[in-house]
C-alpha cells in the first residue's frame, strides 16, 4: 500500500512538474513572438504623415477658394491600426485626401492686403489616437503656408506698375493705399516735379503725390475741347499759327498716311502741348474688323506719330465714323473720344456754317468735331478761336478738360463730353 500511495506520489509531482515546464515554454514562445514582432516594428519604425495646405494668392475682395491640403507619407501604409475594422495606414491617408479628419485655418476675409498664414487643426478625435493607441506607429506632422492677399489694383515691379488687367501703367496715375502715383510715357514712376496735364506735380523721392497745382488754366472758368480728324491736313499749320497766338490747345485724331506725309506739323502739334490722337491707318470702321485688325490699324499709327515725335505717343483715339463695339473698346487700348457738337463740316465745306454751329452750340464743357484737311474748315478753326476766347472760353485739350473735370480717362471707355 506505502509503495502504491508512493509512486501515486511520484507521479502527481511528475505531472506538475511537466505542467509547469509546458507552461514556462509558452511563456518563452510567446515571449519570442512578442520581440521578434517588437524588433520588426522597430524596424520598420513609425511612419509619418505629412499634411501641408497649398498657398495661394487672390486679389483684394476676391472669393477665398477652398484651400486643400498636400499630403506625403514617409513609412510603410500596411500596418493595422484597428484590429476590430482592419483600418489601415492607408486607409488613413485616404480620409486625410478626402479632407476628413482636419480643418484648414486662415484667418482673413480676403478683403485686406497682406500675407496670411494658412494652418492645419486636427480633429481631437484623432489627435487622442495618435497620442495613445498609435503612438509609435503613425505620427502626423502639420505645416503651414501662406495665403497672399495681393491689392486689387496690381502689382509693383521695380519702377514699373502692372494693373490687375495685365497691362501696365502708362502715362496715368495709379492709387494705391499708401498714396497716390504717376508713371510716364515708358511706365516708369515718377518723381521731383512734372508738368501733368493742367496741373504742376510734385512727387516725392518714392513716388507719392506731394502736391498738385493746375497751371495754364483755371478750373472754375468755362472750357472747351476743339477737337480735329482725318489730319494732319496740309494747312493745320495755320490752326497751330492761332493756337500760339492765343496760348490755345486743341486735340488732333490724326491718320497713319498722313502723320508720315507732315511728319514736321505733328512734332509741332506736340511741341505746342497740343494732344496726340490715334484715329486709325486707313479710316475704316473697326467694329467690321477682327481683333487683329483693329490691332494693326491703331499701332501703325501709334508707330507713325511717335516717330514723328520723337518717341510721343497717342493718348487718345478716335474711331472712324464713331463706330464702336465691345471687340473695339477691348482692342484699341486708349480712350475713346467722340463729341457733343459736330459741325458737319466735312459735308457743309461752308467756313460760316462751321462757325455758326460751334458758337451756337458749344458750351462749357463741350467737345467739338472739326477737320483739319478742308480749307474751310481751318478757314473756320481760324476765326473760331479768337472768338471763343472772347466769350470767357478756356481751348484746352480733351484730356486737360477731363483733368479739370475730376475724371480720370480709362481705355476702352467712351467720352462725348464734360459738363460740370
Amino acid at each position: 500500500m506505502k509503495n502504491t500511495r508512493g509512486r501515486k506520489r511520484r507521479n502527481k509531482r511528475r505531472i506538475i512538474f511537466i505542467c509547469k515546464i509546458a507552461v514556462c515554454f509558452a511563456i518563452c514562445v510567446g515571449v519570442i513572438f512578442g520581440l521578434k514582432a517588437a524588433a520588426e516594428m522597430v524596424l520598420q519604425g513609425e511612419s509619418k504623415i505629412i499634411l501641408k495646405p497649398v498657398g495661394m494668392e487672390i486679389r483684394e475682395g476676391e472669393k477665398i477658394p477652398e484651400i486643400k491640403a498636400n499630403i506625403m507619407v514617409e513609412g510603410e501604409q500596411d500596418i493595422i491600426l484597428d484590429k476590430k475594422s482592419d483600418k489601415t495606414i492607408k486607409d488613413l491617408v485616404t480620409e486625410l485626401k478626402k479632407g476628413e479628419n482636419y480643418t484648414v485655418i486662415c484667418q482673413t476675409d480676403g478683403k485686406t492686403e497682406g500675407s496670411f498664414p494658412v494652418k492645419i487643426v486636427l480633429k481631437k478625435e484623432l489627435e487622442k489616437k495618435l497620442k495613445n493607441e498609435w503612438k509609435g506607429i503613425v505620427s502626423i506632422k502639420t505645416e503651414t503656408a501662406t495665403l497672399h492677399v495681393k491689392n486689387a489694383v496690381g502689382d509693383w515691379e521695380g519702377k514699373k506698375f502692372k494693373k490687375a488687367n495685365g497691362q501696365y501703367a502708362v502715362n496715368e496715375f495709379v492709387q494705391l493705399k499708401d498714396g497716390r502715383y504717376y508713371f510716364d510715357e515708358n511706365g516708369e514712376k515718377v518723381t521731383g516735379q512734372k508738368k501733368i496735364g493742367v496741373k504742376q506735380c510734385v512727387f516725392s523721392e518714392d513716388g507719392k503725390l506731394q502736391s498738385e497745382k493746375f497751371i495754364g488754366i483755371d478750373p472754375t472758368k468755362p472750357m472747351i475741347a476743339i477737337t480735329f480728324d482725318d489730319g494732319p491736313g496740309a494747312e493745320a499749320g495755320r490752326i497751330l499759327d492761332v493756337l500760339e497766338k492765343y496760348n490755345a490747345r486743341a486735340t488732333f485724331f490724326m491718320v497713319g498716311p498722313r502723320v508720315n506725309t507732315y511728319p514736321e506739323t505733328v512734332k509741332r502739334i506736340a511741341a505746342l502741348n497740343c494732344e496726340l490722337g490715334n484715329h486709325s491707318t486707313n479710316h475704316p470702321k473697326l467694329t467690321k474688323l477682327d481683333v487683329a485688325g483693329i490691332q494693326r490699324e491703331i499701332q501703325t499709327t501709334t508707330d507713325a506719330i511717335s516717330k514723328a515725335t520723337g518717341g510721343r505717343k497717342p493718348t487718345v483715339m478716335r474711331p472712324p465714323f464713331g463706330a464702336v463695339n465691345e471687340t473695339v473698346k477691348q482692342t484699341v487700348g486708349l480712350p475713346i473720344i467722340m463729341w457733343s457738337v459736330d459741325t458737319l463740316d466735312w459735308k457743309t465745306r461752308s467756313t460760316q456754317a462751321t462757325i455758326d454751329s460751334v458758337l451756337n452750340n458749344a458750351k462749357d464743357g463741350s467737345i467739338v468735331l472739326m477737320h483739319d484737311i478742308h480749307k474751310p474748315s481751318v478757314d473756320a478753326a481760324v476765326q473760331l478761336i479768337p472768338k471763343l476766347i472772347e466769350r470767357g472760353y478756356q481751348l484746352v485739350t480733351v484730356s486737360e478738360l477731363a483733368q479739370a473735370r475730376g475724371i480720370h480717362l480709362e481705355n476702352g471707355v467712351k467720352y462725348s463730353q464734360f459738363y460740370r
